[in-house]
């Protein structure tokens, strides 16, 4: 017989001698029930659950009575863990616990500890695999916003969803909207052992959505009309949600006007009428367009802008040939470089800058190829009234901008050139005329004609020269009418002395031979 059975003998053998003198219990059934009751703890083990009342406390732990011969010891630690969601609180004295054993030694040293927090959580996970084995989606509450994702109420066990799981579109949501809010998810992954438990929500939505996506391609078709909602805006384009799919709205169809950005037309959240342009259903991609309904204004553009009609537009684009104007939304005309300016220029951004606003005059109007010709000097013409600022005859100061081989071009006023013809560059003869003038010289010249109609004045540098030559002479000449007689007389003898002093020696001679 064992040393512990010897001992337990013992007890059995005091015990029933006090029951006999006590009461009249039959020694043999007292023993049996001891015997029965010491004999149960023998098989613990560790893992085995039992029920057992607190009979002591510490700062490190509780004692709990298990009926075994040495009271267990439920550490502090023990008690509760974070996998565990909406956990009982601290025990009292007298207090009965279910626990787990997790450490034991039998006889004379006999030791016993226990865990409540392992028997709670192998109870909580067992209900959530018996949920589980029922049927794959299970109801969870949000519990608190972490890095990366939500923690859950699982079946009061504490579960994770990513951030890359918890909606359709995957990343860019925000978990702290989903605290204490209850979802259906599906699980991702589950590890008992190490107590890992995470699940997933957008599974269970792209199932769903598949079905709706299954069910919209099978109604919709190109050419169809219907609302949806702005759900996102990027630099080539609008993204428009139309239940189970986003379709693309590109920015060349987001209106009829040119050259916006998406952002400056609509916003997320918008409420936005579309036409379905184009279907891919092997890529689940639908094409959208906004402007497409609404009205083409080049439907009925040549109507609205007749020729000589003059408006107000935005420039929209500067290139080497001319400028754009947006007369009105999604109609835009042309202002070619010959259009702008009455003066030669080198390029456009000279006289206009995108997003000015100017006045124009619409030349001509082409409905079928969408064009409009639009003039902006025609406003600003500087020949008008020309013949009531000049006048033929006229003496004015002017600037050669450019030379060629018959003469040089002069700028009266800003937009107004006028010729001075090689022939008129000098009273002498001229065989190029940059042996006279240069550019960016100023010069006086006289106006000698003035067309209007034709838009041409011509000038004259040997005009000026000539009146010079004229005045000149007059000048002379009146001074010589006032000049007193005597001078002219000393003049005349100054004369003859002069031609007094050439004759010579042999004329004399001569002369006498003769006689």
């Amino acid at each position: 017989m064992t040393e512990e059975m010897k001992d337990i003998q013992e007890i059995g053998e005091e015990t029933t001698e006090m029951e006999i003198e006590h009461t009249e219990t039959p020694v043999e059934e007292s023993m049996e029930s001891i015997l029965r009751k010491y004999g149960d703890m023998e098989d613990l083990h560790r893992g085995k659950i039992i029920s057992g009342n607190i009979v002591g406390q510490g700062d490190d732990g509780w004692l709990v009575d298990v009926g075994y011969k040495c009271e267990g010891f439920l550490p502090a630690r023990e008690w509760s863990h974070k996998m565990l969601v909406n956990d009982a609180e601290k025990p009292e004295i007298n207090d009965t616990v279910t626990v787990e054993v997790i450490n034991v030694r039998h006889g004379e040293e006999a030791q016993l500890h226990v865990s409540r927090w392992r028997c709670e959580f192998d109870k909580r996970w067992n209900e959530l695999e018996e949920k589980l084995s029922q049927k794959d989606v299970i109801t969870v509450r949000g519990l608190r916003k972490v890095k990366g994702g939500l923690m859950v109420d699982c079946c009061s066990l504490e579960g994770f969803v990513p951030i890359s799981h918890l909606a359709a579109e995957g990343r860019g949501v925000n978990p702290g909207k989903y605290v204490g809010e209850e979802f259906e998810v599906r699980l991702l992954e589950k590890d008992r052992r190490k107590r890992r438990l995470v699940l997933s929500r957008r599974l269970l939505l792209e199932q769903e959505l598949s079905t709706e996506r299954d069910s919209f391609y099978g109604n919709v078709t190109e050419g169809a009309v219907m609302e949806g909602t702005v759900s996102s805006i990027t630099a080539f384009g609008v993204f428009v949600n139309l239940g189970p799919i986003d379709g693309l709205v590109h920015m060349s169809e987001l209106s009829w006007k040119r050259n916006n950005k998406p952002k400056d037309l609509v916003k997320k959240g918008d409420t936005v009428t579309v036409k379905v342009i184009g279907i891919d259903r092997e890529n689940s991609r639908i094409s959208l367009s906004i402007k497409q309904t609404q009205s083409d204004p080049w439907l009925t553009a040549a109507e609205r802008w007749k020729s000589g009609t003059r408006t107000t537009g935005v420039v929209t684009n500067v290139t080497d040939f001319g400028a754009f104007v947006e007369i009105e939304p999604g109609v835009e005309g042309l202002i070619h470089i010959g259009d702008l300016c009455w003066a030669r220029i080198k390029h456009p951004k000279e006289i206009l800058k995108k997003g000015q606003e100017v006045e124009v005059v619409v030349l001509d109007v082409d409905g079928e190829k969408r064009r409009i010709s639009l003039g902006y000097k025609q406003l600003h013409d500087p020949w008008a009234n020309i013949d009531s600022r000049f006048s033929v005859g006229q003496d004015i100061t002017v600037k050669v901008v450019r030379l060629a081989d018959f003469g040089a071009f002069v700028e009266i006023e800003e937009g107004v050139e006028a010729l001075i013809h090689i022939s008129q560059l000098s009273t002498k003869r001229v065989d190029k005329p940059q042996d006279v003038l240069a550019e960016g010289q100023e010069v006086v010249a006289r106006v000698i004609e003035i067309n209007p109609s034709e838009r041409r004045m011509r000038l004259s540098l040997s005009a000026l020269e000539e009146d010079d030559g004229r005045k000149r002479h007059e000048e002379e000449k009146k001074r010589r009418a006032s000049s007193p007689k005597p001078e002219r007389e000393k003049e005349k003898t100054n004369s003859y002395s002069a031609e007094e002093q050439q004759v010579t020696i042999g004329d004399f001679l001569k002369d006498s031979f003769k006689q």
